[in-house]
């Protein structure tokens, strides 16, 4: 069972554990039996599910039975709330489009199937079955004068009393094709929801029409209306538009009270009042979206419940006291998914133990014994200045650290460092800039700003092994994602001064003491200059040789010139000399 929370508001998913397939053998199911998973899974109502899809899903006015039609096989199946369990299961010749209960139990149901035919079922079975002109979308009965009213792809409303056993005169309607209708509670007014956004209301007595609606003002868009409903105070209407749009209204008004928007913008399925919470609940294919529906909260949004099937109908949970916090949903999955909202109501009587389960649930959800305090170092402590703390009940301490109280620590820290959230806002900001500046054609900064001299290792490093190509990759693009960080923060940059680093580094002692030699060798190049400049701060001129007496400068240039000639001339007799053996 799966929970979840929104402005807290819970949602327990009961369906979300594993389904036995009816295929599985016995020997696999006494394998199940010692599974853990399995045999912590909750079950609602034992094999409360179709074959492929459920297209409805209803509950009897007596509360003790809920029926289900699904397809592929179209099939009707009756579950007991009383046992818990599938009291029959009926197969049908064609898929039902909607269906109705015309008594307060099972024994009296009515189908409209896919291939207009009207099927009318008694507790044995099949009681009658009929065709109508054109092809069906909804049904509605009226208790009051047993007239059975089915619209459809046409602009005729057919009316077949149950009583009499005949067909009446049909409403004739504006508009053509109708997918909705509802009677209301208090003094039986038909409304019927039509194509092109009208929405038309008859008056059975009269047979009449007595007014109708258009929401083309509201919408820029023309929205079917495919949802409709009456609420039991007899003036309140809600319809649901094919753009995921909800209007209430007013029948004594043609302007919407409120409107409320799906963002998902599919086509509304349901919708349904639950009066003792005085909530709506609304549904699409995707979500059922609860809210409330008095002042001063219209509106507000108490819990969204996405389900992982798309929704074809929707049907609230009773019991004889009423309505209750449990949702049923069929949908395109075999399974009906389930859903217990507390907030709404309490379990049903005949699965009171939910409201066990959920207590149960919020006991075990306590919070960890550290999750209000913080683990701290003594470096962290010198930075924070309370190294006094030391030794008093404040500081409790573990391992290589202290915990504290989360409240004490953030009065230090704010105490401390009380530009921080400035420092950290620019830090943001600036990354920002930076990312933007990224993204505009810039030479690409190979190196990065943090550990330099590392990212030049590795980018020499994969130089050599992949040649110039690998080369021009970026450093971050040469380390483990999960390292990336090394190259991005600035408390991850190598101090090479740290002791650690040298003792782990001993190359670069070597490389210091050539340093040193090097600075050594310049400086006394630089004090032999310094002697050699005489008064004044003027270079002395440099003496290189002095001449004998009778020699003058051109007979040294010549007589070098003369033996530079004979010595080329015997180079080259001495390469064309043979060896000759002695």
């Amino acid at each position: 069972m799966k929970v979840s929370n929104l402005n807290g508001c819970k949602v327990y998913n009961l369906s979300s554990s594993k389904a036995m397939p009816g295929w599985i053998s016995q020997a696999q199911r006494k394998k199940l039996s010692k599974d853990e998973d399995w045999n912590k899974r909750l079950e609602l109502i034992q094999d409360f599910e179709v074959t492929t899809a459920a297209q409805c899903i209803t509950m009897t006015r007596d509360a003790e039975h809920i029926l289900v039609a699904g397809t592929y096989q179209p099939v009707v199946k009756c579950f007991t709330t009383s046992d818990l369990t599938m009291k029959f299961q009926r197969g049908l010749t064609c898929e039902v489009v909607a269906m109705e209960s015309l008594s307060d139990d099972y024994s009296k149901i009515v189908f409209l199937q896919s291939d207009r035919t009207i099927a009318l079922h008694a507790a044995y079975g099949t009681h009658y079955s009929l065709r109508v002109p054109k092809f069906g979308r909804h049904l509605q009965y009226n208790w009051n004068n047993c007239d059975l009213y089915c619209c459809g792809a046409g602009d005729e409303i057919y009316r077949l009393n149950l009583e009499v056993g005949q067909f009446k005169e049909p409403f004739h309607m504006k508009t053509e094709g109708c997918n909705k209708m509802h009677i209301n509670p208090v003094h039986q007014l038909l409304a019927c929801g039509g194509e092109q956004g009208i929405c038309e209301f008859w008056d059975p007595r009269s047979r009449s029409r007595v007014s109708s609606i258009n929401i083309f003002d509201q919408q820029a868009t023309s929205n079917d209306i495919t949802a409709l409903k009456f609420d039991n105070d007899g003036l309140t209407m809600m319809l649901g538009t094919a753009s995921g749009y909800v209007h209430m209204f007013d029948i004594r008004s043609r302007q919407p009270i409120y409107t409320k928007e799906h963002q998902y913008g599919l086509p509304i399925v349901d919708i349904s009042y639950h009066h003792s919470s005085k909530t709506i609940l609304t549904t699409d294919k995707k979500l059922v979206k609860i809210w409330e529906r008095n002042e001063p909260n219209l509106g507000k949004v108490m819990a969204n419940i996405e389900t992982p099937a798309d929704i074809n109908a929707l049907c609230i949970a009773n019991d004889r006291r009423g309505e209750t916090g449990l949702l049923m949903l069929a949908g395109e999955q075999g399974r009906i998914m389930t859903y217990f909202v507390p907030q709404l109501g309490p379990a049903p009587r005949w699965c009171s133990f939910l409201e066990g389960l959920t207590e149960e649930l919020e006991e075990n959800a306590k919070s960890s014994v550290y999750e209000d305090y913080k683990f701290v170092t003594r470096q962290e402590l010198d930075d924070l200045g309370a190294t006094g703390l030391i030794g008093t009940p404040m500081l409790r301490g573990y391992m290589h650290g202290f915990f504290m109280e989360m409240k004490l620590y953030n009065k230090l820290r704010a105490v401390s460092k009380p530009f921080e959230y400035e420092e950290y806002r620019k830090k943001k900001i600036q990354e920002r800039i930076d990312a933007k500046r990224a993204s505009r054609i810039a030479t690409v900064q190979r190196l990065p700003k943090v550990n330099q001299d590392l990212a030049k290792k590795l980018l020499k490093k994969q130089t050599s092994k992949a040649g110039a190509e690998e080369g021009k990759k970026d450093a971050k693009d040469l380390v483990d994602p999960r390292f990336r960080a090394v190259f991005e923060r600035e408390e991850f940059q190598v101090d090479e001064d740290a002791e650690e680093y040298r003792q782990r580094n001993p190359v670069l002692k070597a490389k210091e003491g050539e340093f040193a030699m090097a600075a050594k060798r310049a400086q006394l190049k630089r004090n032999r200059e310094r002697d050699s400049e005489g008064p004044g701060g003027h270079k002395k001129p440099r003496k290189m040789f002095t001449l004998a007496e009778g020699v003058s400068a051109n007979d040294v240039v010549f007589k070098g010139a003369k033996e530079q000639r004979s010595m080329k001339k015997d180079m080259k007799t001495f390469s064309k000399m043979t060896l000759k053996d002695p």
